[in-house]
């Protein structure tokens, strides 16, 4: 009788344990500040969500101050993914950028094994610079958010995912570095305690020529902690051949003026 009533016990537990983390909610306002050689060059601004094990990102973003005026570039996000045991997974992806009135849009669907391209313009599957990717070779592969995202998610940074962006295809390797704080400045209003890590590209199928020698191959990502033990990206840099690009990104309680540690 006793080891029947331990099993109920555990099973009860087991519920609870459950429901808690399907009940898991967290909801910010997200920025994002782009800098070129030290040169603001984008900003953007949207919302992350995650409830139960659904992820949802959405932003928009758009060049600011004399960039505005050399390219009128604006872009705007949307993903989908499912989180289970700290990993994300894509779902969906839509992305639309404009540069002046030339536009653009890629929307991929990741719900089976082989992610599918929905809609795109320009249609990369008709573009002959680039090698068809064969199917078998997209199995179980990430758009370029979730998986920069997954890089340092679960707090180690120790870490490889395989992207798919409708045009390419490569591989994310990142390696825990060390802890660091990121200072307080015009961006961030308090300090940050982060984990510094760096990251590498592998180039692999879909790749232009001009590409392959054009896209940069590694570069550093800070990771801090939010909720729940997930930790998600606060500083990327990375080297190209136009200079150190700087990315910082912050998340705000909704209706919150504080940065959200």
């Amino acid at each position: 009788m006793k080891k029947k009533k331990n099993k109920i016990n555990f099973v009860v537990i087991l519920f609870f344990i459950s429901s808690a983390l399907h009940s898991m909610t967290i909801e910010k306002n997200i920025f994002f500040s782009s800098y070129l050689k030290g040169i603001n060059i984008a900003d953007a601004k949207g919302k992350i969500k995650v409830e139960a094990n659904k992820f949802y990102l959405n932003f928009s973003a758009n060049t600011v101050g004399i960039f505005s005026i050399i390219s009128d570039w604006k872009q705007s996000l949307n993903i989908v993914a499912e989180l289970n045991n700290n990993v994300l997974k894509s779902n969906q992806y839509k992305s639309f950028d404009a540069r002046g009135k030339k536009k653009g849009h890629m929307h991929l669907d990741f719900k089976s094994l082989f992610p599918t391209i929905v809609s795109a313009q320009p249609d990369p599957r008709e573009d002959e610079r680039r090698k068809k990717i064969n199917k078998s070779l997209l199995k179980n592969t990430n758009d370029p958010v979730i998986g920069v995202i997954n890089l340092g998610l679960h707090g180690t940074c120790d870490n490889e995912e395989v992207i798919f962006d409708g045009k390419r295809r490569y591989i994310l390797s990142s390696k825990f570095l060390n802890t660091e704080i990121i200072k307080k400045n015009d961006f961030y209003t308090e300090k940050i305690n982060a984990i510094k890590c760096v990251f590498n590209i592998k180039k692999l199928e879909g790749y232009t020529e001009k590409e392959k020698k054009r896209y940069p191959e590694n570069g550093y990502i800070w990771f801090k902690k939010i909720e729940n033990n997930l930790y998600f990206p606060a500083k990327i840099l990375i080297n190209t051949r136009w200079g150190n690009f700087l990315c910082l990104i912050k998340e705000k309680e909704l209706n919150n003026e504080s940065d959200s540690l």
